[in-house]
């Protein structure tokens, strides 16, 4: 019997393997990741053409005529003409631009932004509200409240200048528009001085958070039987800014005061000295009283030397 020879199957030739399943698997996990990697590509385009279409379609519905104001309603104009407000808030709504969703549409319009630009454009509007006038109209109204009169600014310091260099201010001292185009204009009150002259002065803040107490005394001075008529702000180099201001009376003179200074004491310190010995009955002949110094009173008369009083 022929002796039989054993094969070592664990002895294999170098490169060759074992394991021949492994090379078939390899390429079915590669397939299936390109897969997934396809399906989410798709799942993403999906989505931003659903997105795109959804954004187009909220844009095209705000531009449709039924959700666009239609009509603009102006009410409280008086010195400003109706047609310069409704014109203007029209190039607000209707400025030409394509933006993604309409400035016209009844409610989207940019109410606030409109409002606070009414004001700025219109010096004498003080006060603008923007609102619709009926839940499902496509109707707004424009309501405005002007500013009131209350002096006039003029540079020139001379008392009674041209209307044509003065402008209008209201009762807090905001400049709002040229005297001779406010036709209803009657006051006592001229002021002067302490504007910016490199600025434009419509727009502009007399005494900006001073102007209430030179008020105050004004009134307090109208109750003393005072009658006064002009205002001037006086700079001070040595001490920066406003720091002093006159009032020029109808009795004949000048007040001259500092910011900040009790006007309660003022109008007292005033009276005391026009009925002292010295200047009882002689208030047409004063130049100005000077209280600037408390208790130190000075006072000039026409053609002579200052003098004080104590």
């Amino acid at each position: 019997m022929r002796s039989g020879r054993i094969v070592d199957l664990r002895r294999r030739k170098p490169g060759i393997s074992m394991h021949p399943l492994r090379f078939r698997d390899a390429p079915k996990r590669e397939t299936l990741r390109v897969r997934r990697r396809r399906v989410r590509a798709i799942l993403l385009l999906a989505l931003a053409a659903f997105f795109a279409l959804a954004a187009y379609g909220v844009s095209a519905l705000s531009y449709l005529p039924r959700f666009s104001v239609d009509h603009i309603e102006v009410s409280g104009a008086n010195d400003i003409r109706g047609e310069l407000v409704r014109a203007y808030v029209a190039t607000k709504l209707w400025d030409g631009s394509l933006s993604f969703l309409s400035k016209s549409n009844i409610f989207l319009y940019p109410r606030a932004e409109i409002e606070t630009a009414l004001k700025e454009f219109f010096p004498r509007v003080e006060r603008a509200k923007i609102s619709r006038q009926t839940l499902l109209g496509n109707a707004i109204t424009v309501s405005i409240e002007e500013r009131k009169p209350f002096g006039k600014w003029c540079p020139s310091t001379s008392l009674g200048a041209s209307p044509e260099s003065c402008y209008t201010m209201d009762g807090g001292g905001f400049i709002f528009a040229f005297a001779s185009t406010t036709p209803r204009f009657d006051t006592m009150y001229e002021f002067e001085g302490s504007l910016s002259s490199t600025s434009p002065s419509l727009g502009q803040t007399y005494l900006p958070g001073r102007f209430s107490g030179v008020l105050a005394l004004l009134e307090r001075l109208g109750q003393a039987g005072f009658s006064p008529q002009r205002i001037s702000a006086e700079s001070s180099p040595t001490q920066g800014g406003d720091q002093d201001f006159s009032v020029a009376l109808a009795e004949g003179f000048r007040l001259r005061v500092s910011f900040g200074a009790d006007v309660g004491a003022i109008v007292k310190n005033l009276e005391l000295v026009l009925s002292s010995e010295t200047l009882r009955g002689r208030e047409d002949e004063l130049e100005y009283v000077d209280l600037r110094f408390g208790n130190r009173v000075y006072y000039k008369l026409k053609g002579e030397e200052q003098h004080s009083v104590e």
